[in-house]
């Protein structure tokens, strides 16, 4: 094995956990990329899993650590090499990246060799753990305030983007199509040849059960998927693709009061929540513009005008994808909501 090179094959049924360097800071401390590998019973595929790209994005992070707890290497058909912290610097932060460099770092890949600090980062975790994987699942959260629903997103550039199969592999019953941003790390990966699947579970700056369970459970059914644990993956018999999203915003500044959560399907015209000042007693409903799904709704409640309060999917643009072979099939609670509602996916 190389210097500063991960160590990918530990062996059969064995766990290893190491970091590598990346660059120094100006005082020389090391910045560095803490990786985990298990290798089950035999030594491929190789399945990446990365968290915090973002730095406050935290879910994601106790999703790798407790599968690294609770698989057996024993039952595991290949590999999985995971770094639960790709952004160390904007992690230490508790910010979405670092405020020296000021670089967003999912969109700098595939990274600079002898770039800033962040670029580096980049450079390191794509070069040494992205080209080492077969596919990969990159777990993130909305941004502070911003809570969303399970869902992996298919971004595409440029006609660039992985086959739908993985995206449906985690097994959500939404699946968020638009197009993304060149230095995505999936577009990157994808003009390589490797499928990364962005998977969005919850929000910034926060630790939640529910959404780190759904990862897991997403990620499982991808191995289960693709072979690498037994089992069928459960799958909605039902999954729905939706394409691009509103913003819903705030006409006044106040305290928003949602009366929707994440997930709901809503009629055009319903009341998202309502806004009230402190400071005139004004208030103002914030109401659905078109019918659709609340992907995301504010979770901070101080608004000012203009804020955004709600993230609307509408269903005009959606297609029902067909039924997956060899699966467990689950009740789609998305479709069914929206036959009671009487809305239509066209």
């Amino acid at each position: 094995m190389k210097m500063n090179e991960p160590k990918i094959d530990i062996g059969k049924g064995k766990i290893y956990r190491s970091n590598i360097k990346c660059t120094e800071l100006e005082d020389g401390t090391p910045v560095i990329i803490p990786y985990f590998v298990m290798q089950g019973k035999r030594r491929r595929p190789i399945l990446l899993l990365d968290a915090a790209i973002h730095g406050d994005e935290l879910n994601g992070i106790e999703v790798i650590i407790r599968l690294f707890e609770e698989l057996n290497p024993m039952e595991l058909n290949g590999t999985i090499l995971a770094v639960p912290v790709v952004n160390s610097l904007a992690f230490r932060e508790r910010k979405r990246m670092d405020s020296i460099d000021g670089k967003d770092l999912n969109r700098v890949f595939p990274g600079k060799r002898n770039g800033t600090v962040t670029e580096r980062i980049a450079y390191h975790f794509f070069n040494k753990f992205v080209k080492k994987a077969d596919f990969g699942i990159d777990l993130h959260t909305g941004m502070k305030g911003h809570l969303l629903i399970p869902h992996p997103r298919l971004r595409a550039y440029n006609k660039i983007s992985p086959p739908i199969e993985y995206y449906r592999a985690i097994g959500t019953e939404i699946i968020f199509y638009h197009e993304g941003h060149p230095g995505m790390l999936n577009i990157a990966a994808e003009k390589e040849g490797i499928p990364i699947v962005c998977f969005e579970i919850g929000e910034a700056g926060r630790i939640d059960e529910y959404f780190i369970n759904a990862g897991i459970n997403g990620i499982i059914n991808f191995m289960k998927y693709f072979n690498m644990l037994e089992g069928k993956p459960e799958i909605p018999e039902k999954q729905i693709l939706l394409k691009d999203y509103i913003e819903i915003s705030s006409d006044i500044g106040g305290i928003f009061h949602p009366k929707v959560r994440a997930g709901d399907v809503i009629k055009k015209g319903r009341a998202i929540g309502i806004v009230k000042s402190p400071f005139t007693g004004e208030k103002r409903w914030v109401k659905a513009i078109k019918d659709g799904i609340i992907i995301g709704i504010r979770s901070q409640p101080v608004v000012r005008p203009g804020t955004t309060v709600a993230w609307l999917m509408g269903f005009e643009q959606g297609n029902i994808l067909p039924s997956i072979k060899n699966i467990r099939g689950v009740a789609s609670k998305t479709f069914s909501a929206t036959e009671r509602e009487g809305i239509k996916i066209r």
